[in-house]
């Protein structure tokens, strides 16, 4: 049900200006009033039905404010819907005034039913305007969840015993669940949860720091973690908490329900349809900043963090609050940067690699807001910490004719455009650059290497293939096919309960392999992984320090971890005088930075350096 309540001038104005609009009090006494008038005016026993049916969740109130063009008026429209169990309806238009003045007024119904097909339209529509009441999205109607304070002062009136059968759903679990959300979240670390000394120091230090900072954390070091025990000290301190942690990818936010939950989090996950999430956040803010809940939290996908709604919402919010932020570094992109929560005072970012690829604007944006990196752990100091040791094997790959023809005409090209200022010109060169780095991930000769490396295996298990867009097909044919290695794709074709299935099985070794593009940078657990091979590289720090640190995560049995690099580079024959030769030894040098970023934490550096000597020397950067 949707009704009005019964408000004076002053309580209404109090309701529609600045921040007072946005808390309960006034709405709560109102109703504390209300309901006080319901044990005077009404019949007991009708009294005492309503107090049931509320406390067996038969009925669901939502109050209602007019607002916008109809704001000075009431909430005075009259109308509902009924539904039996095989779909048919009925709507009603009119006053269903049942009291002793209403038997003196002249008063009238309308009736519609859904199964006359002349009247189905007027039910319809009667069904649609009720739900955008119900859903809030009614431009000139506010409407409120009913206070749980005020809830609970309705149930405390019942008395003896239910005047009807007891519902059939009132033992099942679920129920106890739903009803389980309204008791009281207070986070803390779970007893079973040893914190390492490096998440008390990271902790320390951001406390130092105001509670601002960022986290700069190795892929598997336990950034989550450490972020969630820092928010439960927080909560300690000061005793009431509204908590936002913000994830890039909707898996993510699943994942951080999982691990949240331990510590004592009921949070609201905020992402796909908001009519799964906000009218609810609405209301436990309307508790918060009224006091009536001590800590709150809402756990929220980047896209769905920069709409107008969640914007909305929690630019309502009284301090003390706490951003965490996963995987900062998408945040600060241009159209992100321009939502952050200037009124939420705590703030805490995670990221291994936080600084932006080639966008120094986003790196400022992102730290200016969120501090400086207060504590980092690196991959070197997490291995054999968190992470397991590896050993690192890459292969240089040769060109084919064809593709060597295609690459120098390529480069020439590139070569005419490198020193162009022109827009257009520029463009053109990004283009021709992209086209260049997709032929030498796509180079036909790795799947040739990539064969032969697998014959040497004695038996493929717990092994990651990483593929370009365009050569995952290829993959899948050469080790699925021809090598009879049970191996699925995991990319963003597969849905969230499929990609939850392939994991499983990847884990348990029913399923050998897995070939994946993007979809396993971020946020993916695949602690089992034991062996990667790179098809396609990548020269963005970000992104293959993300893939490295999926592979090094910890797992039973799992002494280390193999990752086999196949490069496709210009050859050492390549002409020196080539007027492209320059543009050619700054690819090569970035490469020889990923190698090196690569080779120097691994078991077998030196090896893994002597591989690459020759093209490092041919480009004259033996001091990559």
């Amino acid at each position: 049900m949707i009704t009005s309540p019964i408000l004076d001038a002053n309580d209404w104005e109090a309701l529609q200006l600045g921040d007072a609009a946005k808390r309960d009090s006034v709405l709560r006494n109102s109703l504390f009033q209300n309901i006080e008038k319901l044990i005077v005016e009404l019949e007991q026993n009708t009294l005492m039905a309503l107090a049931w049916m509320v406390a067996d969740e038969i009925l669901t109130f939502k109050l209602a404010l007019p607002q916008n063009k109809l704001a000075g008026g009431d909430f005075h429209d009259k109308f509902g819907i009924y539904t039996d169990a095989e779909g048919n309806q009925v709507s009603f238009n009119g006053s269903p005034n049942e009291s002793a003045k209403g038997f003196q007024n002249y008063e009238s119904n309308k009736i519609f039913k859904s199964w006359e097909p002349g009247f189905a339209p007027f039910v319809d529509a009667d069904v649609k305007r009720f739900e955008r009441l119900w859903r809030n999205e009614d431009l000139n109607v506010r409407v409120f969840d009913l206070p749980e304070a005020a809830r609970e002062k309705i149930i405390r009136l019942r008395e003896g015993e239910r005047p009807y059968p007891e519902p059939e759903w009132i033992n099942r679990t679920q129920i106890g669940e739903e009803k389980s959300r309204y008791q009281q979240a207070k986070p803390s670390i779970p007893s079973h949860i040893a914190m390492r000394p490096y998440q008390e120091e990271a902790i320390d230090a951001w406390f130092a720091h105001g509670c601002q900072g960022l986290f700069e954390m190795a892929t598997g070091t336990g950034k989550t973690i450490t972020a969630l025990a820092a928010s439960a000290r927080l909560f300690e301190r000061e005793a009431r908490l509204a908590i936002i942690i913000a994830v890039p990818y909707q898996h993510l936010v699943d994942q951080w329900h999982e691990e949240a939950t331990e510590f004592g989090y009921k949070p609201i996950l905020a992402y796909q349809s908001k009519h799964s999430w906000l009218d609810e956040l609405n209301h436990q803010i309307i508790e918060f900043n009224g006091r009536y809940r001590q800590f709150i939290s809402v756990i929220v996908t980047h896209s769905t963090f920069i709409s107008p709604d969640f914007q909305s919402s929690i630019g309502r919010l009284d301090a003390p609050a706490l951003i965490i932020a996963d995987e900062a570094h998408h945040l600060g992109a241009e159209r992100s940067r321009r939502y952050y929560p200037e009124k939420v005072p705590y703030r805490l970012a995670l990221s291994a690699t936080p600084d932006r690829w080639f966008d120094d604007e986003g790196t400022v944006a992102l730290r200016a807001y969120f501090g400086e990196t207060v504590f980092a752990f690196t991959l070197e100091q997490a291995i054999g910490v968190s992470l397991t040791p590896y050993y690192y094997y890459p292969h240089l790959v040769d060109l084919t004719d064809d593709e060597m023809a295609e690459y120098e005409a390529l480069s020439l090209k590139i070569a005419r455009l490198i020193n162009q200022e022109d827009e257009e010109k520029q463009s053109a060169l990004k283009m021709l650059l992209i086209k260049r780095a997709n032929l030498l991930n796509t180079a036909s000769n790795k799947l040739d290497v990539l064969g032969e490396l697998i014959d040497q295996e004695i038996y493929v298990n717990h092994t990651l293939f990483y593929c370009a867009p365009n050569q995952i097909d290829e993959v899948m044919q050469l080790v699925g096919w021809e090598k009879g290695i049970q191996i699925d794709q995991f990319t963003a074709e597969e849905s969230p309960p499929e990609r939850q299935t392939l994991l499983a099985n990847f884990a348990s070794g029913n399923l050998q392999a897995l070939a994946a593009m993007k979809c396993l940078d971020e946020g993916v657990d695949v602690p089992s992984t034991r062996t990667a091979y790179f098809l396609a590289s990548s020269s963005n720090p970000r992104e293959f320090i993300q893939r490295r640190g999926r592979i090094l995560r910890k797992a039973p049995g799992k002494e280390f971890s193999i990752i086999h690099d196949l490069i496709a580079v210009p050859p050492v024959s390549y002409d020196q005088t080539s007027p492209s030769f320059q543009a050619e030894r700054s690819i090569v040098r970035r490469e020889l930075q990923r190698f090196k970023e690569f080779a120097s934490p691994a078991l077998n550096k030196h090896q893994a350096l002597d591989v690459i000597w020759d093209l490092a020397s041919h480009y004259g950067l033996l001091d990559f």
